[in-house]
């Protein structure tokens, strides 16, 4: 049954230190976000992912109490939105696409569909034993970061599971997004839990670090980040990463920001949205711009939490 506990309490802090060195650099424009649509949840954790030759994006979700898993489309030619409900057990699905298809991956099982979310299969239903998963794409292959101390791999050609691709020397991490570029896999901070106790009570620990894995050497390296991160989510964009997420345990004190993997260099971006505000939940970059998924902080989160979907030119 999939579930989220949310004690949120708005932060008033905009960029929390957690190093005496911290520095902010802002490189470009102010992002200037406007509002594409909005839909209802029942869980802060979901996924977006776009496709340029359907001109579209994708959100996988849950909004009917976990019974079922809705994934929608939103065509940004037509402003049109269809969508598709299939079983799910889980929690935090991620979805990639590779080969003009959709993978959804879980702890639990795989789903494939097309780009317009018909013929609908379950090709694997294999544990993995990694919740709160990331996952990127490679070739064809599914890098599955996230809920482990290790990276998973699944062949979409095969469709075999290889569960430990490679070990991290850094340790357990969960909710760490990250992105292939250059034979590299960069995977931006995340959290542990020592304890059920820890996650009920939102006292999981926090990480202020790129971890960096290269796939053909499979060698690791790690460079660091100005601030602790508890959950990012992250797309490629020409030679930089945007990366994106809450620095905080309660999912509050929102960031943006961009990496340029050729001269590790990290920085702020500065946007229109009310940062502090806010919890972020997703993105995606299409066709220049980039696509947000927020919603809105309130003392206590109601248990149908309204989304809202911004972009911004890049």
């Amino acid at each position: 049954m999939k579930y989220i506990i949310l004690v949120l309490i708005i932060s008033f802090c905009i960029l929390s230190c957690s190093s005496d060195n911290e520095s902010s650099i802002i490189n470009q424009a102010p992002l200037n976000f406007t509002e594409v649509m909005t839909f209802e949840v029942d869980t802060l954790e979901l996924d977006m992912i776009s496709s340029i030759s359907e001109n579209s994006f994708y959100i996988t979700y849950s909004g009917d109490s976990g019974l079922n898993e809705n994934v929608l489309k939103y065509n940004l030619s037509t402003l049109s939105q269809s969508n598709l409900t299939h079983p799910d057990v889980s929690e935090s699905r991620q979805i990639e696409i590779i080969n003009s298809n959709v993978y959804s991956i879980s702890s639990n099982d795989i789903y494939i569909y097309d780009l317009d979310l018909n013929n609908l299969i379950n090709i694997n239903n294999e544990y993995n034993a990694m919740r709160y998963l990331r996952a990127a794409s490679f070739n064809n292959e599914l890098l599955i970061v996230g809920g482990s101390d290790e990276i998973a791999k699944f062949d979409t050609i095969t469709q075999t599971y290889n569960f430990s691709l490679s070990d991290s020397p850094y340790g357990f991490r969960d909710q760490n997004d990250g992105e292939v570029y250059n034979n590299n896999i960069y995977i931006f901070g995340g959290r542990v839990c020592e304890s059920y106790e820890d996650f009920i009570n939102q006292q999981c620990n926090s990480y202020n670090e790129i971890n960096i894995y290269n796939i053909q050497n499979d060698t690791w390296t790690q460079e660091t980040i100005p601030y602790l991160v508890h959950e990012s989510f992250t797309d490629l964009y020409n030679d930089k990463i945007i990366v994106v997420g809450n620095k905080n345990s309660n999912q509050t004190n929102s960031f943006i920001a961009e990496y340029e993997p050729l001269t590790n260099s990290y920085s702020e971006i500065l946007s229109n949205l009310d940062i502090a505000n806010i919890t972020i939940r997703g993105i995606t970059v299409l066709n220049n711009e980039v696509f947000l998924a927020y919603a809105d902080l309130a003392s206590p989160m109601p248990n149908i939490i309204t989304i809202k979907i911004v972009k911004a030119s890049l």
